[in-house]
C-alpha cells in the first residue's frame, strides 16, 4: 500500500544516520489538520520501523485541549500497535509555548508516561532534543 501523501503544512524526512523521523509543522493548523498530520506521520514512521520522532512545532500553536485529548485517548495508543516498541516524541517548542499555562496544561506531567509504550519530552533547542532522542533505546 502506497503511503498517503504529505499535506502542505507538514514537512517529513527520516534520517537514517541518526534513526530519527524529523516533523515540521510549517504553519498554524486545525485540530482536524493536526490529527491528519499524525495519521500521516504514524504511516511513515511505520514504513521506516522509526520510533523516534524531532516533532517541530514552532511554527504551530501548541496543542489545545481537543488535540491533547485525541493524542492521549486515540492516536498515541496505535503506537506499540503499528510500531511494536516503545516511541519517543520529542516536541521541539519556542520558549513563548513553554510559558503559556493553556498549552502547558494540554501537556501531560512526566509521571503520566511511566509504564506507557510511548515518552514524550519537550525542548526548545533542537540539538538537545535529537540528543535525548539519541539516549532513547
Amino acid at each position: 500500500m502506497p503511503l498517503p501523501p504529505v499535506p502542505d503544512f507538514l514537512t517529513l524526512t527520516f534520517r537514517p544516520d541518526l534513526n530519527v523521523l524529523l516533523v515540521r509543522w510549517q504553519r498554524l493548523i486545525s485540530v482536524a489538520e493536526m490529527q491528519q498530520g499524525y495519521l500521516v506521520l504514524l504511516e511513515y514512521a511505520a514504513e521506516h520501523g522509526c520510533r523516534h520522532w524531532l516533532l517541530d512545532g514552532r511554527r504551530r500553536f501548541n496543542t489545545d485541549r481537543e488535540g491533547a485529548q485525541w493524542m492521549l485517548s486515540t492516536f498515541l495508543p496505535q503506537l506499540q500497535p503499528r510500531l511494536h516498541q516503545r516511541t519517543y516524541l520529542a516536541y521541539l517548542l519556542a520558549p513563548v509555548n513553554l510559558r503559556d499555562q493553556d498549552a502547558d496544561a494540554a501537556f501531560p506531567p512526566a509521571t503520566y508516561f511511566g509504564g506507557k509504550p510511548f515518552l514524550a519530552e519537550r525542548f526548545v533547542e533542537e540539538g538537545e532534543a535529537v540528543r535525548w532522542l539519541q539516549q532513547q533505546p
